[in-house]
């Protein structure tokens, strides 16, 4: 408990995305590694950083899919059996039906879903909506929740007090995602999202020689399918046009010019992200992104980059450490067979 409100102790903060694929039955690697850095006289938030179900979110009951994604939810809760920190979910384009038109219907799935399994509001922002949803951690900190696949899902998509959102107009939602980094200036902020803002890997644009001569590993690390010179066509294509999942898709392209024009007016600012299956920590203007997509599917990451600090294709998570005087440190932890709490491949203080 806080006597003071500056009197704070620190504050762990856990960034784990792209988990829907995690063990079905018995334990799971990479949940197992984040479990054994709980400690119940820490204060800390898991944040599940979207496409917590594999392939396409949480089907209606009687569908052939829908066991399988049942027990995907039932794996996290597993896992976190015995944390008593706070634990947070935002939805990604899988989470939505992989994107489909009706993506709307299983999104509210699985929020119910995990309430139902958590006895408590767990998946934000609530009802699919676009947010943004502030939670005040603390008189240091302060996590801002904002759905992402919201801006680039086809088919309804909830807005205004009808449907229970709090914004009437997208425009409406940069304004009120302002007035809250505003309005907590001083403090640290941590903003989640599913979709990066920049990434050094497939969706940010980045392939490499494999990629141009067998496009189809870009799906699948084993379809090596030679298609020279026409091969091209298809990573030439998703880094200057995009797929709907891309950077460069125009949709996805509008979201990320408005978060970069606020994000780059308020210096000190943490984004963290999942949808990249690897570990990335990019800083630019003055902000730190973390792409932390790992949580139970690998894909290629540059290691090096003009803004990038690190990339690592490995299983496994952040972990943020707020100190009770506001610094904030990020460690980076994969999945070692040696150890029970896993390998830190990389640790940096945050300015």
């Amino acid at each position: 408990m806080q006597s003071k409100e500056n009197d704070i102790n620190s504050f762990d903060v856990f960034l784990i995305g792209d988990t829907g694929n995690v063990h079905r039955h018995g334990p799971d690697p990479v949940l197992e590694t984040l479990a054994s850095h709980f400690r119940k006289e820490q204060d800390s938030a898991v944040i599940f950083l979207g496409d917590n179900i594999y392939p396409r979110g949480l089907p209606p009951i009687g569908n052939i899919l829908r066991k399988d994604a049942e027990n995907g939810l039932i794996a996290h809760k597993n896992a976190l059996r015995e944390y008593q920190g706070k634990v947070l979910f935002i939805s990604g384009n899988h989470d939505w039906n992989k994107g489909r038109p009706d993506g709307y219907d299983y999104v509210i799935r699985q929020e119910k879903y995990l309430e139902e399994l958590f006895l408590e509001k767990v998946m934000f922002p609530e009802k699919g909506c676009p947010g943004p949803t502030e939670i005040n951690i603390n008189s240091k900190l302060t996590i801002i929740l904002i759905n992402t696949q919201w801006w680039l899902q086809p088919g309804f998509r909830p807005i205004g007090e009808d449907c229970g959102c709090g914004v009437e107009t997208e425009e409406e939602f940069f304004k009120q995602l302002t007035t809250i980094i505003e309005n907590n200036y001083g403090k640290r902020i941590l903003i989640a999202g599913h979709a990066p803002v920049y990434s050094y890997a497939i969706h940010g644009g980045r392939y490499k020689l494999k990629h141009h001569l067998f496009p189809f590993t870009i799906y699948h690390k084993k379809a090596y399918v030679p298609l020279p010179l026409i091969g091209s066509l298809l990573p030439i294509y998703r880094k200057y046009f995009g797929a709907k999942e891309d950077i460069a898709h125009p949709r996805y392209r509008r979201l990320r010019k408005r978060l970069i024009d606020i994000f780059k007016s308020h210096p000190g600012l943490i984004y963290a992200a999942g949808h990249e299956h690897n570990l990335q920590h990019i800083s630019k203007d003055g902000n730190h992104y973390l792409v932390s997509g790992a949580g139970s599917k690998l894909k290629y990451v540059l290691r090096e980059g003009k803004n990038l600090k690190f990339g690592i294709k490995e299983k496994g998570f952040f972990k943020l450490r707020l100190e009770a005087d506001g610094s904030i440190n990020i460690s980076t932890w994969v999945i070692d067979h040696h150890s029970k709490m896993g390998k830190m491949v990389y640790e940096c203080a945050l300015h």
